[in-house]
């Protein structure tokens, strides 16, 4: 087998990339038998251009032969270093067309042909994909078939199609133009391979060094995280200790608590479990980035809302908050997702809608098809959120000056982790405010807005780290 992979080439992305090109060619090449199809109808229409009906209707067929086989192949083409991998296939690809483009040269006239020079822009589109020094032998074998055909045509060896109306005069008799022509045709050629090639190695290089860099920037998240996570675990265990002591006088297993202490001690346990909160989001949205493959599986968004909902009733209950579920669809709305981690994303922004909304308000959430997308809409009519600081509450930590003045407690890390779970499954989320259910200035409300695909892409995989 051909040693086609460049040393250079070392990245698992470089594979995907290949394979979308080689796609590309193939669809590029309907498009050429179109044309060709063209052609011969043109010579049809204007008897006078003498267009080689017959041949050119059988390249046609013969490409379109090839191209469809290379279609049906296509999706089993493999990823990476396979003993047969993209790169022979754009090799394989490369060899049928320039084949058939000397076959179409030399039907419609050699040197004298209008597509002469059409061999340019498949050098350039075969530099793009493949390495130098292979390109340049299909540029040597392409002018030495020209450059014999030529001479085989000047001494009448073989037959001469001409198109008439082209040339005034026969020009493939002309022993200068010739050279001339096939001249400029090598040095083109290579030039453009050397341009082209250069550029593309220069693209791939700089892409892989920053793939590389990403991949040493994630891993150091990765590191600060597990330490992060490391060290709020252990500040978890004294507080929780504090925590049990308080609970214990408080509920008087150390014996009665004078009526002075009872009020600060009360106090003491509530920031005590603010405390354990805070701890809590931070190990969960830690765990969230150190998480590996999520486990993907068929998930009932409707069922899902309506089990987070029941965990919650008493809550929307006690502060007579009207809760309501509305579906576009006669069936249960299913996508693919892992179903601890979606639940946990509609929990957080389910419980805001009660946290942040008023008594004797109003929550609606509706769930709809959009394409192959799944659109989640979650409104409210609560205390709402200023237009500037909108884009602020996905950022770790931040709370809106809103719920800061109105005291309503929390960790400001809810909305990091539904962005984080949300951008995992390829999705997007917005938020608006006020939302459609606002009811005057006091209860502008928020509606988070969130897009899913119904199917699940995982992202690209790990890159190998070489030397540049």
């Amino acid at each position: 087998m051909i040693e086609l992979v460049p040393k250079w080439i070392m990245y698992d992305e470089f594979w995907r990339t290949l394979k979308r090109r080689n796609l590309w060619l193939i669809y590029l090449r309907y498009v050429v038998v179109v044309m060709l199809l063209g052609l011969i109808l043109l010579g049809e229409i204007i008897p006078s251009l003498h267009i080689e009906a017959l041949p050119i209707g059988i390249l046609s067929g013969a490409i379109l032969l090839y191209n469809l086989i290379f279609h049906r192949t296509h999706p089993s083409l493999p990823e990476g270093y396979a003993p047969f991998n993209g790169l022979h296939y754009a090799l394989l690809q490369m060899c049928c067309d320039i084949i058939a483009l000397l076959s179409l040269n030399y039907l419609t006239g050699g040197v004298e042909s209008p597509f002469f020079y059409f061999f340019i822009f498949h050098v350039i589109i075969g530099s793009l994909i493949l390495p130098r020094h292979v390109v340049s032998m299909l540029i040597f074998f392409t002018v030495a078939v020209i450059t014999t055909g030529a001479i085989l045509e000047l001494k009448g060896s073989i037959a001469h199609f001409a198109v008439d109306g082209y040339f005034a005069a026969p020009q493939y008799t002309s022993e200068f133009y010739v050279i001339t022509h096939i001249t400029l045709l090598a040095l083109i050629l290579l030039v453009s391979n050397y341009l082209a090639n250069s550029i593309s190695k220069e693209l791939y290089l700089r892409e892989r060094s920053l793939t590389i860099a990403y991949r040493k920037l994630e891993e150091a998240e990765k590191a600060k995280s597990r330490y992060v996570m490391s060290v709020v675990h252990d500040l978890k265990t004294p507080i929780a200790a504090a925590m049990t002591y308080l609970n214990m006088i408080l509920d008087g297993s150390l014996g009665r608590v004078p009526d002075a202490f009872e009020r600060p001690l009360e106090r003491s346990r509530i920031r005590l479990n603010n405390a354990i909160a805070i701890v809590n989001d931070i190990l969960q949205l830690t765990q969230l980035k150190l998480a590996e493959k999520p486990e993907i599986s068929q998930v009932n968004l409707t069922e899902l809302i309506d089990e987070i909902y029941q965990e919650m009733r008493i809550l929307f209950v006690a502060k007579k908050i009207r809760f309501s579920t509305w579906v576009n669809s006669e069936k249960d709305i299913f996508i693919e997702g892992e179903r601890k981690l979606l639940k946990l994303a509609l929990a957080n922004l389910i419980s805001n809608t009660h946290k942040y909304t008023e008594r004797d308000g109003r929550v609606e959430i509706h769930i709809q098809r959009e394409g192959e997308s799944v659109i989640i809409e979650i409104a409210d009519n609560g205390i709402g959120i200023p237009l500037d600081e909108q884009k602020k509450i996905f950022q770790d930590f931040y709370r809106s000056s809103v719920s800061r003045q109105k005291g309503i407690e929390g960790t400001g890390l809810g909305m990091s982790v539904v962005m984080h779970i949300i951008r995992q499954f390829n999705g997007r989320i917005e938020v608006h405010s006020p939302s459609q259910l606002a009811d005057g200035p006091e209860r502008q409300g928020t509606e988070f807005r969130i897009s899913l695909p119904m199917r699940y892409e995982a992202t690209a995989g790990d890159v190998e780290e070489v030397e540049v």
